[in-house]
């Protein structure tokens, strides 16, 4: 366990950054969610509405300590990449 007041300041930080990247994640997960469920029922142009918001927050997660940018990027690219399947199998 910690000793020093620094070191007891920097856990207690990092406890709060912790719960605020928890949250975070989570949002993202639960847009993702909608996002393809939307798709998957046929309501695409719900689904990119979804998609432009978690697009948002994954570049914010990605500003700050929740996700790496390259993290971020992929997560866009495969999110991206599964409605616009979904639209096609839709189509055909």
């Amino acid at each position: 366990m910690a000793r020093t007041l620094s070191t007891i300041k920097y856990h207690r930080q990092s406890l709060v950054r912790r719960d605020r990247n928890r949250a975070v994640k989570s949002t993202i997960r639960t847009f993702t969610k909608k996002a393809l469920a939307a798709a998957g029922q046929g309501d695409f142009e719900t689904a990119a509405k979804y998609q432009k918001v978690v697009q948002g927050l994954v570049d914010k997660a990605s500003k700050g300590s929740a996700f790496h940018k390259n993290t971020a990027a992929r997560k866009k690219s495969r999110l991206a990449s599964r409605i616009r399947t979904m639209r096609e199998g839709a189509q055909a």
